[in-house]
């Protein structure tokens, strides 16, 4: 039904002049004594006053407007001061022409915010006795849009679904903002235009409007405000504090193997009830799990009679392994050394990037352990020669690592003993130049137990 609406809403705009009535900026009134226009001169007198400590700008019409009374406290709690350093940009009935009238008219001027949060539409669809197809409201938000993205560059736009409004879902204003929503859900690009849709969360499961939500079926009360506050902080903390910690770096569940986390979990379980002791902990991803795969004889030649653990997982990235360590598997016991080996597989990921992963790594196992030895063996040499993009790229990542120092940490580099004079990765101890063939892991396995030899 929404869709033939759609289709016939944007054929009677076809249908009309090329540019419709919500493109064309217009005031309220072009009475100066008019609340609207003595609005627009204090919000200008506000941005000069104010100027470049404006970080957030909300731009809207009544339900942005009310910020400043039903919403006041919320407003209050949440943007005044840092780290938002809100203004409230919105003006009650307006249309996305009337918006376009006093952004262009210098409210996008002289300040810089680092966020603009955009809701209006709704008032085109329905206000006064007017309205305007969705189609054409359409085109006046993208209007709205092209303006602010021209006098804000740099800026990032919170594009907001237009909220729910008429109390059931077959109101025609409410079907007409969801055909709207509908296309403005595809507009964002998760950069520098990011969505927000809070108004489907005022909505009870027959899809209606309560008065406690919108006591009158279009104007959210202080509980709705709540709502919109709750969905739209996370993108202003994204944008006004970003994370800049390196994806590498934060602890990843894994998600295309429901596996993975099922034996992980019961890891956990097992280490939160035995309270034991291991000598050995192998911690890692598909190169360390090969010494209890491709050569288990020498995992156990490494071990004489010492009682290990095996915590590894192929195809594991490092941030795999990092939630894994963090959250629960080096919990509840005590060992003696962990041989940790990880960002192996982060091949798609920047050194700088890997290199920050295993050192987050390194950290967090020192957390949980702090008595155990580590033993890191760095990215193994990969690709068949020296030259080689994944062999610079190993390099690359070992050489950013190389700075890690704390107590009882060690590194055994298999490098040394799977490299020939000329930095080759001889076919013998690796077949394709990236896994290794047992008689690679008989090398990288001496290594690991004249260590085990030396210090345990």
């Amino acid at each position: 039904m929404k869709k033939l609406l759609l289709l016939a809403f944007l054929l009677t705009g076809l249908l009309q002049a090329a540019e419709p009535t919500s493109c064309t900026p217009v005031p309220q009134s072009y009475d100066a004594n008019y609340w609207w226009m003595i609005r627009h001169r204090a919000k200008l007198q506000e941005i000069q006053e104010r100027g470049d400590i404006i970080d957030v700008a909300f731009i809207g019409d009544s339900i942005t407007h009310n910020y400043e009374s039903t919403g006041v406290s919320v407003w209050n709690k949440h943007f005044v001061g840092n780290p938002y350093n809100a203004i409230n940009l919105g003006y009650g009935g307006d249309q996305t022409q009337n918006l376009l009238y006093r952004l262009a008219d210098g409210e996008l001027d002289g300040y810089s915010p680092k966020a603009i949060v955009l809701m209006i539409g709704t008032n085109n669809s329905g206000q006064y006795g007017y309205d305007e197809p969705p189609g054409d409201v359409i085109i006046g938000i993208r209007k709205v849009i092209k303006l602010i993205q021209e006098k804000q560059p740099e800026a990032t736009l919170i594009l907001c679904s237009i909220s729910p409004r008429g109390q059931n879902k077959d109101d025609i204003l409410r079907v007409r903002n969801e055909i709207i929503n509908e296309e403005l859900v595809k507009i964002p690009d998760g950069k520098k235009i990011l969505w927000c849709d809070w108004g489907s969360q005022m909505l009870d499961a027959d899809e209606r409007l309560s008065a406690a939500m919108c006591s009158d079926y279009l104007h959210p009360t202080a509980r709705g405000y709540e709502i919109w506050v709750k969905n739209v902080l996370p993108l202003l903390d994204q944008i006004i504090n970003p994370d800049t910690t390196p994806s590498c770096a934060k602890p990843a569940v894994r998600k295309d193997k429901t596996w993975w986390t099922a034996i992980s979990m019961r890891r956990n379980e097992i280490m939160t009830s035995s309270q034991n002791r291991r000598d050995l902990v192998f911690l890692g991803d598909s190169y360390l799990e090969g010494f209890y795969s491709v050569d288990s004889a020498k995992r156990k030649e490494i071990l004489g009679s010492r009682t290990e653990l095996n915590l590894c997982f192929k195809g594991d990235l490092v941030q795999n392994v990092h939630w894994r360590a963090k959250y629960g598997e080096l919990h509840s016991f005590n060992t003696r050394a962990i041989v940790v080996c990880a960002g192996n597989a982060n091949t798609n990921d920047a050194p700088e990037n890997v290199a920050a992963g295993i050192k987050a790594l390194v950290q967090s196992i020192r957390e949980r352990q702090k008595t155990a030895r580590i033993v890191l063996t760095p990215i193994l040499p990969l690709g068949r020669d020296k030259e080689s993009a994944l062999r610079k790229w190993s390099e690359a990542v070992n050489a950013l690592i190389s700075d890690i120092k704390m107590t009882g940490f060690y590194v055994v580099d298999p490098a040394e003993v799977l490299l020939d004079e000329s930095g080759n990765l001889p076919e013998n101890l690796s077949a394709d130049g990236v896994t290794l063939t047992k008689e690679g892991y008989d090398a990288w396995g001496d290594q690991l137990k004249q260590w085990a030899n030396s210090y345990l």
